[in-house]
């Protein structure tokens, strides 16, 4: 069986993206999509930004999550989770958006959330 392969997106891609989600992208989140959206064995769906996505759309999570589970418009979905996200904002932190509402988990960037993510999955 043929192991699912991400496409690492282009700057091109990445300048296109950022200007279709009207979201600009923090550095960090840039360097993640470039690592090939690197989480290690942790069971997560990273969110792909290249059209056409080879597994998890980045722009139908976005319209999914705004419209079903009232998604913040200042919060931009990274990763889903069983229906719940994990989200960079502004400030270019990731935070927890359950579809049940909020919660209080809060990282201060997207290296030191896929850090994170990385260590739990091994434990």
């Amino acid at each position: 069986m043929k192991e699912f392969e991400v496409k690492i997106p282009t700057d091109i891609e990445i300048a296109e993206a950022q200007e279709k989600l009207g979201f600009t992208f923090p550095p960090e989140y840039v360097a993640f999509i470039k690592s090939g959206y690197d989480l290690g064995d942790a069971p997560l769906e990273a969110l792909e930004i290249v059209e056409p996505p080879r597994h998890a759309d980045i722009y139908e999570a976005l319209v999914s999550a705004r419209k079903f589970y009232d998604l913040p418009v200042e919060l931009m979905p990274i990763c889903e989770d069983n229906s719940d996200y994990y989200c960079i904002n502004n400030n270019g932190e990731v935070v927890f958006w359950a579809h049940n509402g909020t919660t209080n988990e809060k990282w201060a960037n997207v290296t030191t959330w896929a850090r994170q993510m990385v260590l739990e999955a091994g434990e």
